[in-house]
């Protein structure tokens, strides 16, 4: 199924580049990643985020932008030797303003996570509990990127994503996200990365 979606993505994207209002990217990068309401306040939790995009073209400096992306987050918490690890297969639609000559692209949005897996371990024991306490979508991560072409393919990517629900299930605990009863776990994230873009 989830192959499939990729395909299928993959497929309509190549079509819509080959029409000449669309633009197509494949990028990967680097996730330092953390869990809000973990007790540990650093971004100390290194991850993968690779996949592939679309942007639409509307005759303005103003593009709607889609990325399928696989990406890894979670945290460390060392004074428990606690490691979290969530992998998500994420969907991101944002909008986007070019400037600077269409060199730099500043988009904002929101990227829904479907879970494919998480693990918690303690002392590098797995959790099992804590593990299945994961919630299987990341609703709405709202996600702030920028991205500078350096060629006419050639581009750096950078980007912060923040949860605005929990992603654990049991909420009884952790921190909260803009209403005090919204309590719990939160994934935060800063990605640097590189794009080739069609």
């Amino acid at each position: 199924m989830k192959r499939s979606i990729i395909l299928a993505f993959l497929a309509l994207a190549i079509a819509a580049t080959a029409q000449g209002r669309f633009d197509a990217s494949i990028f990967a990068g680097l996730n330092m990643a953390q869990i809000d309401g973990d007790d540990a306040g650093r971004y100390n939790h290194p991850g993968l985020r690779a996949g592939i995009g679309t942007s639409i073209d509307l005759g303005t400096a103003w593009r709607p932008v889609i990325e399928l992306a696989y990406t890894q987050k979670g945290s460390y918490v060392s004074q428990y030797d606690r490691r979290l690890s969530a992998n998500y297969v994420e969907i991101a639609a944002m909008i986007s303003y070019n400037c600077f000559d269409d060199r730099l692209r500043l988009a904002a949005g929101v990227a829904p996570a479907v879970l494919v897996g998480a693990k918690v371990t303690d002392s590098g024991v797995i959790d099992r509990l804590s593990s299945d306490n994961f919630c299987k979508v990341d609703w709405i991560p709202v996600t702030i990127a920028a991205r500078y072409r350096f060629t006419d393919h050639l581009c750096l990517d950078v980007r912060w994503q923040n949860s605005m629900l929990s992603v654990t299930k049991e909420n009884g605990s952790g921190t909260y996200r803009i209403f005090r009863s919204n309590i719990g776990a939160f994934n935060r994230l800063v990605t640097f990365g590189l794009a080739w873009q069609f």
